[in-house]
């Protein structure tokens, strides 16, 4: 399979990540931008809620990966880019108006961990994540979508 056909194939998924990423915070905030360590009990001690929590975690993680280790390889290529290391890459995307700030990648890459590691028993703290986790899926959001736009605009892809 081509590099451009390859990253069509991955851009969609993104996409269709980026939608499913979108659904469940809305299903875990509910509207909030914030929750409460009294809110969030509530939720855990119903199974939806626990289930909402794994997959958010989940789709939190999954969106950075596709991005990070799939999409923007691909792109790089097709865009006749050499690969570097991943902030290499990064810096790369960064530059292009792609991300927003590697810095800020970065950290919530770390975060991730966090969110679908089942070991944090502090409820504060799987609170403090989740917040600081709602400010990073709206960056991953703008992401997903700025590569969409640049690729289209500026590879012969789409």
């Amino acid at each position: 399979m081509n590099n451009q056909v390859r990253l069509h194939q991955v851009l969609a998924l993104v996409k269709k990540e980026a939608a499913h990423l979108q659904a469940v915070k809305e299903r875990m905030f509910d509207g909030q931008t914030e929750l409460t360590v009294e809110i969030l009990t509530a939720k855990l001690d119903q199974p939806t809620g626990i289930d909402t929590l794994e997959s958010y975690g989940a789709k939190f993680s999954r969106l950075q990966d596709t991005i990070t280790d799939k999409l923007l390889p691909l792109f790089l290529r097709q865009s006749g880019d050499k690969l570097g290391t991943v902030i290499e890459n990064l810096n790369k995307a960064e530059r292009l108006g792609l991300i927003d700030d590697v810095s800020t990648w970065l950290a919530a890459r770390l975060l991730r961990n966090k969110l679908v590691h089942e070991y944090i028993e502090d409820p504060a703290e799987i609170v403090a994540a989740l917040n600081q986790s709602c400010i990073f899926v709206d960056s991953l959001l703008k992401s997903a979508s700025a590569f969409e736009i640049y690729i289209r605009e500026n590879l012969d892809v789409l």
